[in-house]
């Protein structure tokens, strides 16, 4: 058995072309989807469609992540988001999202445990079981105990936007990396992996392979959210070029800052202040 899996899409449609394109090529028996499809990038209804079709065209298995539960907290309570502010991205996003996408995200769980014929289940979560941001890249120590945890013996999450495969002899985890903004410090390139199963056992695959890069970038300033998400936006498609993770830079500068105050109020020219500093 042949599984695909992606992760991390955060609305980069081109990068979910390219992965589209080359499950054609490379056929699977089904693709695994563990979250984290929109925010951050222009025209979210774009991916929301691929992802609908995609479905359609192949047997699937898929979960929410952290940034579909966002838009769901925002359904239930106003989040106060708006535009022209640090959360301008998810403003942009929730507004080009329709109730079928919303009750879609609701109808998902962030951890499965997928049972198919003739292979060893899988353990499936976006970032840690019943924990979607659960972070093994920043948490190393957290593997063994949760491995230990769980019923399976394979983990797929994602997450991190960073790759891995870990065996410690007795259980296997493998991040499948981020297909829409991966860390790595490579940039230029969307992330994924193919499972091989058989009755034995599962073996992993960690891929990477190019996409259009600057029509997504140009998506960015057609859209709009360039002005919408300030410099966030910026460090975003800066991060697509370079796999360095400007996003997290800006916010954390802007944390510094702002003293503990919420960074959606802070002054437009300080997050000038910050493009500046960020090169960006």
């Amino acid at each position: 058995m042949v599984l695909a899996v992606v992760s991390d899409i955060h609305a980069n449609f081109k990068a979910f072309e390219a992965f589209l394109e080359y499950v054609k090529e490379h056929p699977v028996d089904g693709i695994i989807g563990l979250g984290d499809y929109i925010t951050d990038s222009p025209y979210p209804q774009r991916t929301m469609g691929m992802l609908y079709q995609m479905m359609e065209d192949y047997p699937c298995y898929i979960l929410r992540g952290n940034r579909e539960e966002y838009m769901l907290s925002n359904r239930e309570k106003d989040q106060g988001w708006k535009p022209y502010t640090s959360d301008g991205a998810l403003f942009y996003t929730y507004e080009n999202l329709t109730e079928k996408d919303l009750d879609f995200f609701e109808s998902l769980s962030n951890t499965m445990e997928l049972a198919l014929p003739g292979v060893p289940p899988l353990t499936l979560v976006h970032g840690a079981p019943n924990e979607s941001r659960g972070n093994f890249h920043l948490n190393p120590e957290r593997r063994d105990p949760v491995l230990e945890e769980i019923s399976t013996d394979y983990l797929i999450g994602g997450h991190s936007h960073h790759q891995q495969i870990y065996d410690n002899g007795k259980k296997m985890y493998v991040n499948v990396g981020a297909l829409g903004m991966p860390i790595d410090r490579k940039g230029r390139h969307a992330e994924f992996a193919y499972l091989y199963g058989d009755e034995k056992g599962w073996r992993a695959e960690l891929k990477s392979i190019p996409y259009d890069v600057e029509a997504q970038i140009k998506a960015f300033e057609e859209s709009g959210l360039d002005e919408i998400s300030l410099v966030l936006s910026k460090g975003i498609k800066k991060s697509l070029l370079t796999g360095k993770n400007y996003f997290i830079d800006a916010v954390n500068m802007a944390f510094e800052i702002s003293g503990g105050a919420p960074i959606a109020e802070l002054d437009r020219s300080i997050w000038e202040e910050i493009e500046r500093k960020l090169e960006l």
